[in-house]
Order: C-alpha cells, then sequence, then structure tokens
C-alpha cells in the first residue's frame, strides 16, 4: 500500500488509547477529516489502518458518520471504498437557536455543486462538533424552497 500524508499532530497508538470514549471520538473524527483534506486523491480504511495503527472497524465506523453527516465523500470502487474530502466549502451564514448552531454553506465537489446545512454543537473542549448535516444539490433547492414555504403555511 502507498504511503499516506498525517497530519503533525498525530496521536500514537498508545496514547489514543488512554482518552476517554468521548475524546477518542472527537479526535478520531478530527483527525480523519485532516488525514483525507492531506490525501486528497483519496484513501481506503486499509491505508489508513497502516498509517495509524487502529483497527479497520473502528476507521471504517467513524468514516460511515462523518459521511452520513455530510462531511467527507465516499466512491465505491468494486469491492473497496475510497473516501475523498467532502470538496471546497464556502461558508455563507449561521443560525443559533437554543445552544445549537445551523451552519449554512455551499460545496463544490466532482459530484457537483450542493448547499450544505450542519447542526453543531459546543463541545466540552469549546469548540463545535457536527452532529447533523446534509448535502442537497443546488439544482434543487428551489424546489425545496417552495416545499418548504408551503410547509410553512
Amino acid at each position: 500500500m502507498s504511503e499516506i500524508n498525517l497530519p503533525k499532530e498525530t496521536l500514537g497508538k498508545e496514547a489514543f488509547k488512554t482518552l476517554p470514549a468521548k475524546e477518542k471520538e472527537e479526535y478520531l473524527n478530527n483527525l480523519l477529516k485532516k488525514i483525507l483534506d492531506l490525501n486528497p486523491g483519496g484513501i481506503t480504511t486499509s491505508q489508513i489502518r497502516d498509517a495509524i495503527g487502529i483497527s479497520s472497524s473502528t476507521i471504517w465506523h467513524h468514516l460511515e458518520i462523518l459521511k452520513g453527516n455530510a462531511q467527507i465523500r465516499k466512491i465505491s470502487r468494486g469491492n473497496m471504498d475510497v473516501y475523498y474530502p467532502f470538496g471546497k466549502v464556502n461558508h455563507l451564514k449561521d443560525y443559533n437557536k437554543n445552544n445549537v448552531t445551523y451552519s449554512l454553506c455551499t460545496v463544490e465537489n466532482e459530484d457537483g455543486s450542493f448547499v450544505c446545512i450542519y447542526e453543531k454543537r459546543r463541545n466540552r473542549f469549546g469548540s463545535s462538533t457536527v452532529l447533523r448535516g446534509i448535502a442537497l444539490p443546488i439544482d434543487l433547492i428551489d424546489s425545496f424552497v417552495k416545499t418548504l414555504n408551503k410547509v410553512k403555511k
């Protein structure tokens, strides 16, 4: 397998094991996003496993959560899944309600142009953590807005 680029601040396997469960989750999600940003040509779970020494199933689980929250992309090639950074993000606006921030942005990638909405909350370290996210193709936005306006009435 080819070498991948890793962020400089990557914890060793033993240091990672000592983190409390919630910190492991936050650390691994952030690490995986950074790894994908440093490897825009795409990487597999086995490449990440070989580079950081965490099990493929744990890496796969976190990558799938990030993909489900519209934070990364996955393309299946035969029996292999390749993960990519989500794309070029243009932050538009944040909306706050009841200690929750809803971030609206646009994203451009090889699959097209999207409007993304992320639900974020502050974690115990004071930074925002994405809880949920959705990516809507830009060409469907007018239809979504029409339907949402009907719901509002």
